[in-house]
């Protein structure tokens, strides 16, 4: 199964923006990193509404290739390029494949739109899911995130345990869909649900 990999991570307290150039060598090295060891480009985000909010984008073919790659001297710069200069919100990782997305210039503004879907329409909900363009799938994180120890030891480099873990979903599933912000959405009758809990973002290419 591919995975997007979809971090929210937050400048700490005393780094301001604009950030420092020692900020953009580290990340810049990391992204490198972990971008060859997927064979597909990892890239930072900035939020369009808060700058001290970054959004770290890429994915894995699979769930195997990721933990594996958990071990290895990338992933520790990766941790201490988060560690140094940020804490982490959460982190999502999503059954879908971003490798096709299209190339850099075509996704410099994206749009995350974030789906609680009840357990009891998620199946409809895939079904009837017809949006056209962009990349996405069902919140994979609890079944990923809980079979590596891996994880929990990146949470604790990071300082950030509890972003790492996912939620088991016993009342509803989660539905991420990432697309370019200059993409005008057609609202699925779905979407417009009471029952449906719907979140939605920006944010603009920074580092990768």
């Amino acid at each position: 199964m591919s995975l997007i990999e979809l971090a929210t991570v937050r400048l700490k307290p005393h780094y301001t923006v604009p950030v420092s150039p020692s900020f953009t060598e580290t990340w810049s090295h990391a992204l490198h990193d972990v971008s060859s060891a997927a064979g597909i480009p990892f890239h930072l985000y900035h939020s369009i509404n808060d700058k001290s909010v970054y959004y770290l984008l890429g994915g894995w073919p699979t769930g195997a290739d990721h933990i594996s790659f958990l071990s290895t001297p990338g992933a520790v710069d990766l941790a201490k390029a988060i560690g140094q200069f940020m804490t982490v919100d959460i982190v999502r990782h999503i059954s879908g494949d971003i490798a096709p997305f299209g190339p850099r210039s075509e996704r410099e503004f994206l749009r995350v739109s974030v789906y609680k879907v009840p357990i009891a329409h998620a199946g409809k909900w895939e079904r009837e899911w017809m949006r056209d363009g962009g990349a996405g799938g069902w919140d994979e994180s609890a079944t990923v995130q809980k079979q590596h120890a891996a994880f929990r030891k990146m949470g604790e480099v990071t300082g950030s345990e509890g972003a790492f873990g996912g939620t088991d979903g016993q009342t509803f599933k989660t539905w991420i869909w990432i697309e370019t912000a200059r993409d005008n959405p057609k609202e699925k009758a779905a979407e417009r649900s009471d029952e449906i809990g719907t979140e939605t973002f920006e944010m603009e290419y920074a580092i990768g």
